[in-house]
């Protein structure tokens, strides 16, 4: 016997008219004997598909057994329905859905290709190996926009589960979207019911687990299902409802939640939708007109009021927000709005808000009178929208300088980044005055949001300075805008850092927006340096450059180090470290 058996099976692939017959190819080069048998070409090919299991299959499969044990352990009164008499057939779609069907367990990256909003839904599986069984085609496949003859079906939550949704909505979302008053929305969700068809109160409260899921991994299993419903529900009552004049301010607060959850687990694109839509709404509610004289009733409850006024500020800076980056137009008008600022939270929590100034009358008030969080908030977003507005006049203003071939801006710019730079500095005087931030004090969420807003929207105009090409012509305003610029990216880095103390769940879900523009600016110090290290010489200067570059380091990292710890469950964040990324710092 030879001490080198020859192997059963020869070196190399077999060909593809030998696998056709299933036949044992003897791989000879450049014919195999079956192929120069039958007189025909012998051909082999080197594409082969991947075998096994595509990625994410197994996860979706494990998820949804997850799901199948749970409701097996409960009652079977309790599995067949909810507790405020919701029918629960999903139970059948999840046990007949196949490893490639639309599942809401599928993870973000296998729905990237399914199209939304108002079209046809269709995704076809593609076929699997024939050791897998195939499940027959559900019904999930082909969605069609809903309507009011076609109630959406509920998702399966029990009395506990939505009791732990509702303490996690107000532990976690509410304080970057103050808009209900806690006692008021314990006292009618339990009257809320699905029985009938969807009411706006339904809605409202699906919204809200779903945003509540979103920020936590607990529920991670029924987060899409929730959210699929959730929609399903709201396009439905959009569809049954053909009057301008009837907004009911549930279902405006439903949608405004809705683009949250897009914003944070979904795409910057649905969310944009969503928040158009939430935008509308806002308008067609007249929200913006709540204190206006002549809607004055003085019978309504002021709690009841004063959730209208909260849930248009809440829109105000969602639409200012999601500029904050990509220069988009502003849909709410400043002009307009007749609505007072929000009331401080403990007042409004115990069911007797003060009343609150105007916006205008916070720009213009000299004074450093204390806003509620909220307050604060909308005040700084009304600064960055006009820092967006200057900004865009300021490039029309260089365009039409560069044709009359003059290099000097016109004087609006001067009189608009003058004005602009000084309230801006007056209201982060005040900010830091009311809340001292350095003295760890702030525990606010939305607080420091608002501290990192003001810090962006400092960054923002020295852009804004640096691109009205005039730097050789106000070498030192442009100096010692760089100088804050720089300033403001290193506070961004360490009010990120400090977050890590409240936890970044709780953080606001554009937050992710405002370190990366702080990290950017510190890439772009970081540069600098560099480049004066390659022409300093040896000396005390050369120690100063690299002591400021092992800061920016550190500072830097700061950034990236929160952007990481919230990527999993903030697409904001995963977006925007992808970016950070690909410029190859580390």
């Amino acid at each position: 016997m030879s001490p080198h058996p020859t192997g059963r099976q020869q070196p190399g692939s077999a060909c593809e008219e030998c696998r056709k017959r299933k036949l044992r190819c003897d791989r000879q080069k450049p014919h195999c004997g079956t192929c120069v048998d039958a007189g025909i070409e012998c051909y082999v090919s080197t594409n082969r598909l991947a075998r096994g299991p595509k990625r994410g299959d197994l996860k979706a499969l494990r998820n949804r057994v997850a799901v199948l044990e749970r409701c097996l352990s409960l009652e079977p009164t309790e599995g067949n329905q909810g507790a405020n008499g919701c029918e629960m057939p999903f139970i059948k779609s999840i046990l007949a859905a196949g490893p490639h069907s639309t599942s809401p367990f599928t993870s973000p990256r296998a729905r990237t290709n399914l199209i939304w909003d108002n079209e046809i839904h269709v995704q076809v599986p593609p076929v699997t190996h024939a050791s897998v069984p195939l499940a027959p085609c559900p019904s999930s496949l082909f969605e069609f926009s809903p309507s009011p003859s076609s109630p959406p079906r509920t998702t399966l939550l029990h009395d506990l589960m939505r009791a732990d949704l509702d303490q996690l909505y107000f532990d976690r979302v509410h304080p970057n979207v103050p808009i209900f008053n806690q006692s008021r929305y314990l006292s009618w969700s339990p009257h809320a019911t699905c029985t009938g068809g969807p009411s706006h109160e339904t809605c409202l409260r699906y919204a809200m687990w779903t945003l509540a899921m979103a920020q936590s991994s607990q529920f991670e299993s029924f987060r899409d299902i929730l959210y699929h419903e959730t929609r399903q529900l709201l396009e439905t009552l959009d569809a049954g409802e053909n009057e301008m004049g009837i907004v009911h301010i549930e279902q405006v607060q439903a949608w405004l939640l809705i683009a949250f959850y897009d914003f944070a687990r979904c795409s910057y694109r649905r969310g944009w939708v969503s928040a158009g839509r939430a935008l509308r709404l806002v308008q067609l509610a007249r929200l913006h007109e709540v204190d206006c004289p002549e809607n004055k009733v003085h019978e309504e409850d002021p709690v009841v009021v004063e959730e209208r006024r909260r849930t248009f500020w809440v829109a105000y800076c969602l639409d200012r927000f999601i500029s904050l980056n990509s220069h988009y137009s502003l849909t709410l008008v400043d002009e307009v709005i007749s609505t007072r600022l929000p009331s401080p939270e403990l007042a409004f929590q115990g069911g007797h808000p003060l009343q609150g100034c105007f916006l205008s009358e916070a720009i213009a008030s000299h004074d450093h009178s204390m806003l509620s969080p909220l307050a604060e908030c909308a005040v700084l977003a009304n600064i960055s929208g006009r820092a967006l507005a200057h900004s865009q006049s300021s490039n029309n203003e260089r365009g039409a300088t560069i044709s009359y071939g003059t290099p000097v801006p016109p004087m609006d710019f001067w009189v608009r980044h003058d004005w602009l730079d000084g309230m801006l500095t007056k209201r982060l005087e005040s900010l830091t005055r009311n809340y001292p931030v350095v003295s760890g004090a702030v525990t606010d969420p939305m607080l420091l949001f608002a501290f990192m807003l003001a810090q962006t929207t400092t960054i923002s105009m020295c852009k804004i300075l640096e691109g009205s090409g005039v730097i050789a012509q106000c070498e030192p305003a442009v100096f010692e805008h760089r100088k804050r610029a720089t300033r403001a990216a290193t506070d961004i880095a360490r009010l990120a850092k400090a977050h890590e103390q409240i936890g970044y769940f709780k953080a606001h879900i554009f937050m992710p927006l405002t370190v990366f523009i702080g990290a950017a600016c510190l890439i772009s110090q970081r540069a600098q340096i560099m480049d004066g290290l390659d022409v300093a010489g040896e000396g005390f200067g050369l120690a100063i450059l690299e002591e400021e570059g092992q800061a920016f380091e550190a500072e830097l990292r700061y950034c990236l180090d929160a952007l990481r710890k919230m990527h999993t469950f903030n697409n904001i964040a995963r977006d925007h470290l992808y970016l950070l990324e690909a410029r190859e710092l580390w």
